[in-house]
């Protein structure tokens, strides 16, 4: 697998202070020209073609910031209002939104450039995770039921033991209501 090679210009060499500058005129939409005159009143000569080299690479990885900066914000309003929704849960939500937006919003010109055996997999990746992950929460459920049911066996057999009387009763209550729910009620 070979590694991208990250790109170095003159303004990635810049001082801090001027790069940090720079960046935040082109956040704020300051032209090419006005980032060349003012990197020249710092003694610093560059090209507008450099500085527009830069700035594509420096917006194109502001935006894939903010954009995961937008999807963390997503999975955690998830999170606030479903506080016992699993964090992996909230992830598969939101991909599975972001899937359906983009094949929504797809224009018939565009299917055909899709690669059919591309999307079919990714799709397929995507319900193989939300399954893998209802089988990993039925079988945590499984298991918990599982302690939950010994734990019961063990209280039964010591209350049997120490207080006959009182788990009579309990036993009791417990068949009164088992048949409630089966009389609908």
């Amino acid at each position: 697998m070979s590694k991208k090679r990250r790109i170095v210009g003159k303004i990635d060499k810049l001082s801090p202070a001027l790069k940090d500058t720079v960046d935040q005129m082109l956040m704020s939409g300051e032209s090419y020209r006005e980032i060349v005159q003012y990197l020249a009143k710092n003694e610093e000569i560059v090209s507008q073609s450099c500085v527009y080299r830069y700035a594509r690479r420096f917006l194109a990885s502001a935006e894939e910031l903010r954009i995961v900066h937008e999807n963390q914000r997503m999975i955690m309003t998830e999170l606030d209002r479903y506080p016992n929704l699993d964090p992996m849960e909230a992830i598969l939500r939101l991909s599975a939104q972001k899937v359906m937006d983009a094949v929504v919003s797809m224009k018939d010109e565009q299917w055909d450039n899709v690669s059919a055996d591309k999307l079919m997999s990714q799709v397929t990746g995507l319900a193989r995770a939300i399954a893998y992950k209802k089988g990993i929460d039925s079988k945590t459920k499984d298991d918990e039921e599982i302690a939950l049911e010994a734990q019961q066996n063990l209280l039964y057999d010591v209350l049997k033991k120490e207080n006959p009387k009182l788990y009579g009763e309990l036993q009791a209550e417990i068949s009164r209501l088992r048949q409630k729910i089966r009389d609908g009620g």
